[in-house]
């Protein structure tokens, strides 16, 4: 079931794909990972549930109704992480990626690497059902390009968009964090990436301010994050 993009790589991950405890969308695991596939599916079921019923809530039902990938690939070893997702992309398979990119959701196939890894790379997401809301978090960038017609330029600045992903994956929703008003700004004028518990606390902040469907409405526009920043109390 690997497809022909991953020719040659199939050696190298031990691919295993069976009808046993299987999602809708078909489960890729090495062989060191077999032994849990029933723990794993019901990761993946509980993210694709996750993303659907918040798709509900806000109106988007039938934006949730297709399958957001076509298989979902989990690794253990996070150089074969690294090559697969950057085959999958089209993407140098040089390049560095950092150790706590361990997720991501690349033409139609959802990759990750283990619970464990993600929560030894990226302790400051260690929360409640902590794994299936990663999953879910990636899903949740496909449903914000469906909303918007498939215009990833629309998807608005970093924070939006990151946070978006993190509110719809109901990710950090009990963090203690605060910021000020000058951090808030700062943050919001950084275009490189960072925090995205701040970039949560962000998010949270203005749609308590504004609903969410005006909001993604309004991130394409060049002037949205001087909007955002005149709200500011």
């Amino acid at each position: 079931m690997v497809n022909k993009i991953l020719t040659g790589l199939t050696i190298l991950i031990i691919c295993s794909c069976n009808d046993q405890d299987q999602t809708s969308v078909p489960l890729i695991v090495p062989g060191s990972l077999e032994g849990r596939r029933t723990e794993l599916v019901k990761y993946v079921n509980s993210a694709r549930q996750n993303i659907r019923t918040f798709s509900n809530r806000f109106g988007w039902k039938k934006l949730a109704e297709e399958e957001f990938a076509d298989r979902v690939m989990i690794f253990d070893d996070k150089r074969r992480f690294n090559i697969n997702l950057l085959t999958i992309a089209g993407a140098d398979t040089l390049m560095q990626l950092p150790e706590t990119f361990c997720a991501a959701l690349e033409n139609r196939t959802l990759m990750a690497m283990t619970p464990e890894y993600y929560s030894r790379v990226y302790p400051e997401g260690i929360e409640r059902n902590s794994y299936e809301k990663l999953l879910t978090h990636e899903m949740a960038h496909r449903l914000h390009i469906r909303i918007l017609n498939g215009n990833e330029e629309a998807m608005g600045p970093i924070w939006f968009y990151e946070g978006f992903a993190t509110y719809a994956a109901n990710q950090f929703s009990r963090s203690k964090t605060e910021l000020t008003k000058e951090e808030m700004i700062s943050i919001m004028k950084d275009p490189e990436r960072g925090s995205y518990v701040k970039y949560n606390y962000l998010f949270r902040y203005f749609v308590e301010r504004v609903p969410l469907t005006e909001l993604i409405a309004r991130a394409g526009n060049d002037h949205f994050n001087e909007e955002m920043i005149s709200m500011i109390k």
